[in-house]
């Protein structure tokens, strides 16, 4: 694959001009910073499969993430949580977090598990990582094995999990599983085991049109009526783990709607390689000021009461499907 030139260093790369502060007031304390551009997974929806392929040449070197860290600290920034491909095989993972902790920020990963799942590893990453969202996409082996696309994924993750709540009792897992046709029947198994290996909060994660996602939405995307009866299994199934519902139209979750994402979410910045001109790549800031994420509200949400809070419907679910599933609620 040709290696993207790199783009000499901008103003959005250099941190000279950033929209700090949001449209409504909000401050940015919240960093996303994608530390790889590989995953030994195979995720069927993988939302970072075509920016990994054309980003995968270009390392983010510890230069870069320890400017990216010192600059956002600099500017208020409290947390900062790990992205990739998979984070944990950057070869300064663990500097990455100490440094992270030096400035005063928390940390979290996103992660299937691949080097937390090695005790080694586990024992000098965790004390300085706060918490982890681990991807587990079924109950079992033969089903997340099959989302995830390769055999041993299950086992390593789950592994993953149940061992850094052992090295580091003070650590707080969290598992996130993407909902698509082929996992749906089987989500409350899904998340009542998640509950039973420890997590402290699951995000039901509605499949999000980008990446695979987007190339495979007609053959995975589930539809409305078919979501709405499987969440509101999920809450019981859950136990005493709190959850929320990432991409998930708010009138689908009846009477778990306050469970919503749209409700639990901060303003965040993700710096990540992007396009620049003439065909180069810059390690740039993106600001999201709302978590409306590839949604759009459609006629049935124009007279919805909560449509200033809920999102919507994902733009492309929009596009092939109808809607009339949705319940928009009405004031008296």
């Amino acid at each position: 694959m040709r290696r993207l030139p790199l783009a000499p260093e901008t103003p959005a790369e250099t941190g000279a001009e950033r929209p700090w502060i949001g449209p409504n007031g909000e401050r940015t304390r919240w960093l996303e910073l994608h530390l790889t551009y590989t995953c030994p997974e195979r995720c069927l929806f993988c939302s970072e499969e075509h920016r990994m392929q054309r980003y995968r040449t270009l390392p983010v070197t510890w230069g870069r993430t320890a400017r990216v860290l010192r600059e956002h600290a600099a500017r208020g920034v409290r947390r900062v949580h790990l992205t990739g491909g998979e984070p944990t095989i950057h070869p300064r993972f663990v500097d990455t977090l100490r440094l992270a902790k030096k400035l005063g920020m928390r940390t979290s990963v996103g992660t299937i598990g691949t080097m937390l799942s090695r005790r080694d590893f586990a024992e000098r990453a965790l004390p300085h990582l706060d918490e982890a969202l681990f991807s587990m996409h079924g109950p079992n082996a033969e089903l997340h094995d099959t989302m995830a696309g390769r055999a041993g994924s299950f086992e390593q993750v789950t592994r993953a999990l149940t061992l850094c709540r052992e090295v580091e009792p003070r650590f707080h897992p969290y598992v996130n599983t993407v909902v698509t046709r082929k996992n749906v029947h089987a989500l409350p198994d899904t998340v009542a085991l998640a509950h039973s290996l420890g997590a402290e909060l699951v995000v039901v994660s509605n499949l999000t049109p980008e990446g695979l996602g987007r190339d495979r939405y007609e053959e995975l995307a589930v539809p409305l009526e078919a979501l709405r009866d499987v969440l509101a299994k999920v809450p019981g199934a859950a136990g005493d783990t709190p959850v929320r519902f990432f991409g998930v139209p708010m009138c689908l979750l009846g009477p778990h709607r306050m469970l919503s994402n749209d409700l639990h979410w901060d303003p965040r910045v993700t710096v990540e390689w992007a396009d620049g001109e003439k065909d180069t790549a810059v390690f740039a800031d993106h600001f999201n000021w709302d978590p409306g994420r590839k949604r759009v509200h459609v006629a049935e949400c124009e007279p919805c009461a909560m449509r200033s809070i809920c999102m919507g419907v994902f733009d492309r679910y929009a596009e092939l499907y109808p809607t009339t599933a949705l319940e928009p609620e009405v004031a008296s």
